[in-house]
């Protein structure tokens, strides 16, 4: 078996760089951990990386892909969502309990159509080795 992989890396299309580039720059504050030609790849988190690189091509069904941030508590929810929609962030769903997946969370839409959601887990409903990272 070969060894674990170091970071999880997630590349995504764009139509618009400049607008996605200042949301997840400007507005989510995630610096830019590499920049490329035609792509810009941001850091998320501790552990993780969402870089986005221009597409002339049309970008179907964007709204079926999730970007998820997971914070530590239902407060930082809250917080997340008043920040999200003074900034104008199209806000798709309310925060919410989630009783099926142990989750409170809210969902937004991205300058690509991409579905952002924030969500805290409860406590009993962490994923396994979640110590791992520090939740």
């Amino acid at each position: 078996m070969p060894k674990e992989p170091t970071y999880p890396m997630l590349f995504l299309r764009t139509n618009d760089m400049k607008k996605t580039r200042n949301f997840y720059e400007n507005i989510l504050k995630f610096p830019i951990a590499l920049e490329q030609s035609g792509c810009v790849v941001f850091k998320i988190g501790k552990y993780g990386y969402w870089g986005f690189c221009k597409t002339e091509k049309e970008i179907e069904k964007p709204e079926q892909v999730c970007l998820t941030l997971v914070v530590e508590t239902k407060k930082e929810v809250d917080e997340w969502n008043k920040y999200l929609i003074a900034e104008n962030v199209t806000l798709t769903r309310e925060p919410q309990e989630t009783a099926q997946y142990k989750i409170y969370n809210a969902f937004y839409t991205d300058p690509t159509g991409y579905t952002l959601e924030i969500q805290a887990f409860d406590k009993d409903g962490r994923p396994v080795g979640h110590d791992d990272f520090g939740i």
